[in-house]
């Protein structure tokens, strides 16, 4: 079958589905935010997220387009080049890994992989329970997850249960951020959120040069300086999540932070 898809969520299900999809949409956005599963050298890019490249869509003349019901409003479009699937891509108030699943599900429907993708969904629930047993090893602070701006005065906060938010909760960790998110569980804020939760650690992902910039002028910024978690050396930096990616991302975050967080307890166990 071939297979177009047009967000990096679906593309992630696809080929967690051992499926090479035709095309997709922003080829370099997927391989740097999203990363795994591999994308084949093989795919082609259709263009922007926004915009895709209909007339190239057209040549293409896929058996399937996967799109995200909020680019329903090109759908019409779309369907000049071939049928069409909409899914809602943000979890909302649905946990996101019960919602990702649903839709790999779904998905695995259209194409016929329905076996494997229960598979799937298993090897990441049981990923989810080693690591929450991994860490039940270790005494841990409430945990603030975050994306620094390059300003150095502001973060992308994560919590409620957004992939971000939803790992931590099934992991067994404390999110220190229970403030309100949007329906991708992320909120922007401050820096000084982070001292509302004076125990807390601190979590934050490495987007390149954008998290160098920032580092840069946190180093300055007296506010993140006297932070106890900064103080204290309580601050861990990952590899970049995609915040609302699918099962693989779920089960890369939950093994970063099994591998990563018994640093802020290296006494404990």
């Amino acid at each position: 079958m071939r297979l177009v898809t047009l967000n990096l969520l679906l593309t992630e299900l696809v080929l967690t589905l051992e499926l090479t999809p035709q095309a997709i949409a922003n080829i370099p956005l997927y391989r740097r935010l999203v990363a795994e599963p591999d994308l084949p050298s093989s795919v082609r890019d259709v263009g922007s997220l926004q915009e895709p490249n209909l007339e190239y869509l057209r040549i293409l003349s896929p058996d399937l387009i996967l799109a995200a019901d909020w680019q329903a409003a090109t759908q019409a479009n779309l369907s000049l080049a071939g049928p069409v699937q909409t899914f809602p891509t943000f979890p909302g108030r649905t946990p996101a890994i019960e919602h990702a699943t649903a839709i790999l599900l779904a998905i695995a429907e259209l194409v016929g992989r329905e076996s494997l993708a229960h598979g799937v969904a298993e090897a990441c629930g049981e990923v989810l329970r080693e690591t929450r047993a991994r860490l039940a090893a270790f005494s841990l602070p409430p945990i603030y997850v975050c994306r620094f701006m390059e300003d150095g005065r502001h973060m992308a906060l994560f919590g409620g249960r957004g992939l971000v938010g939803d790992v931590l909760f099934r992991t067994g960790l404390v999110n220190a951020w229970q403030g309100s998110v949007n329906g991708s569980g992320v909120t922007s804020s401050p820096l000084r959120r982070l001292a509302d939760v004076p125990e807390a650690a601190i979590v934050h992902f490495d987007r390149g040069t954008e998290t160098e910039r920032a580092m840069q002028r946190l180093s300055d910024n007296p506010v993140w300086t006297a932070l106890p978690a900064v103080r204290a050396g309580r601050v861990v930096r990952l590899p970049v999540v995609y915040p609302n990616g699918g099962l693989r991302t779920a089960m890369r975050f939950a093994a970063l932070l099994g591998d990563r967080l018994s640093e802020l307890a290296p006494n404990d166990g």
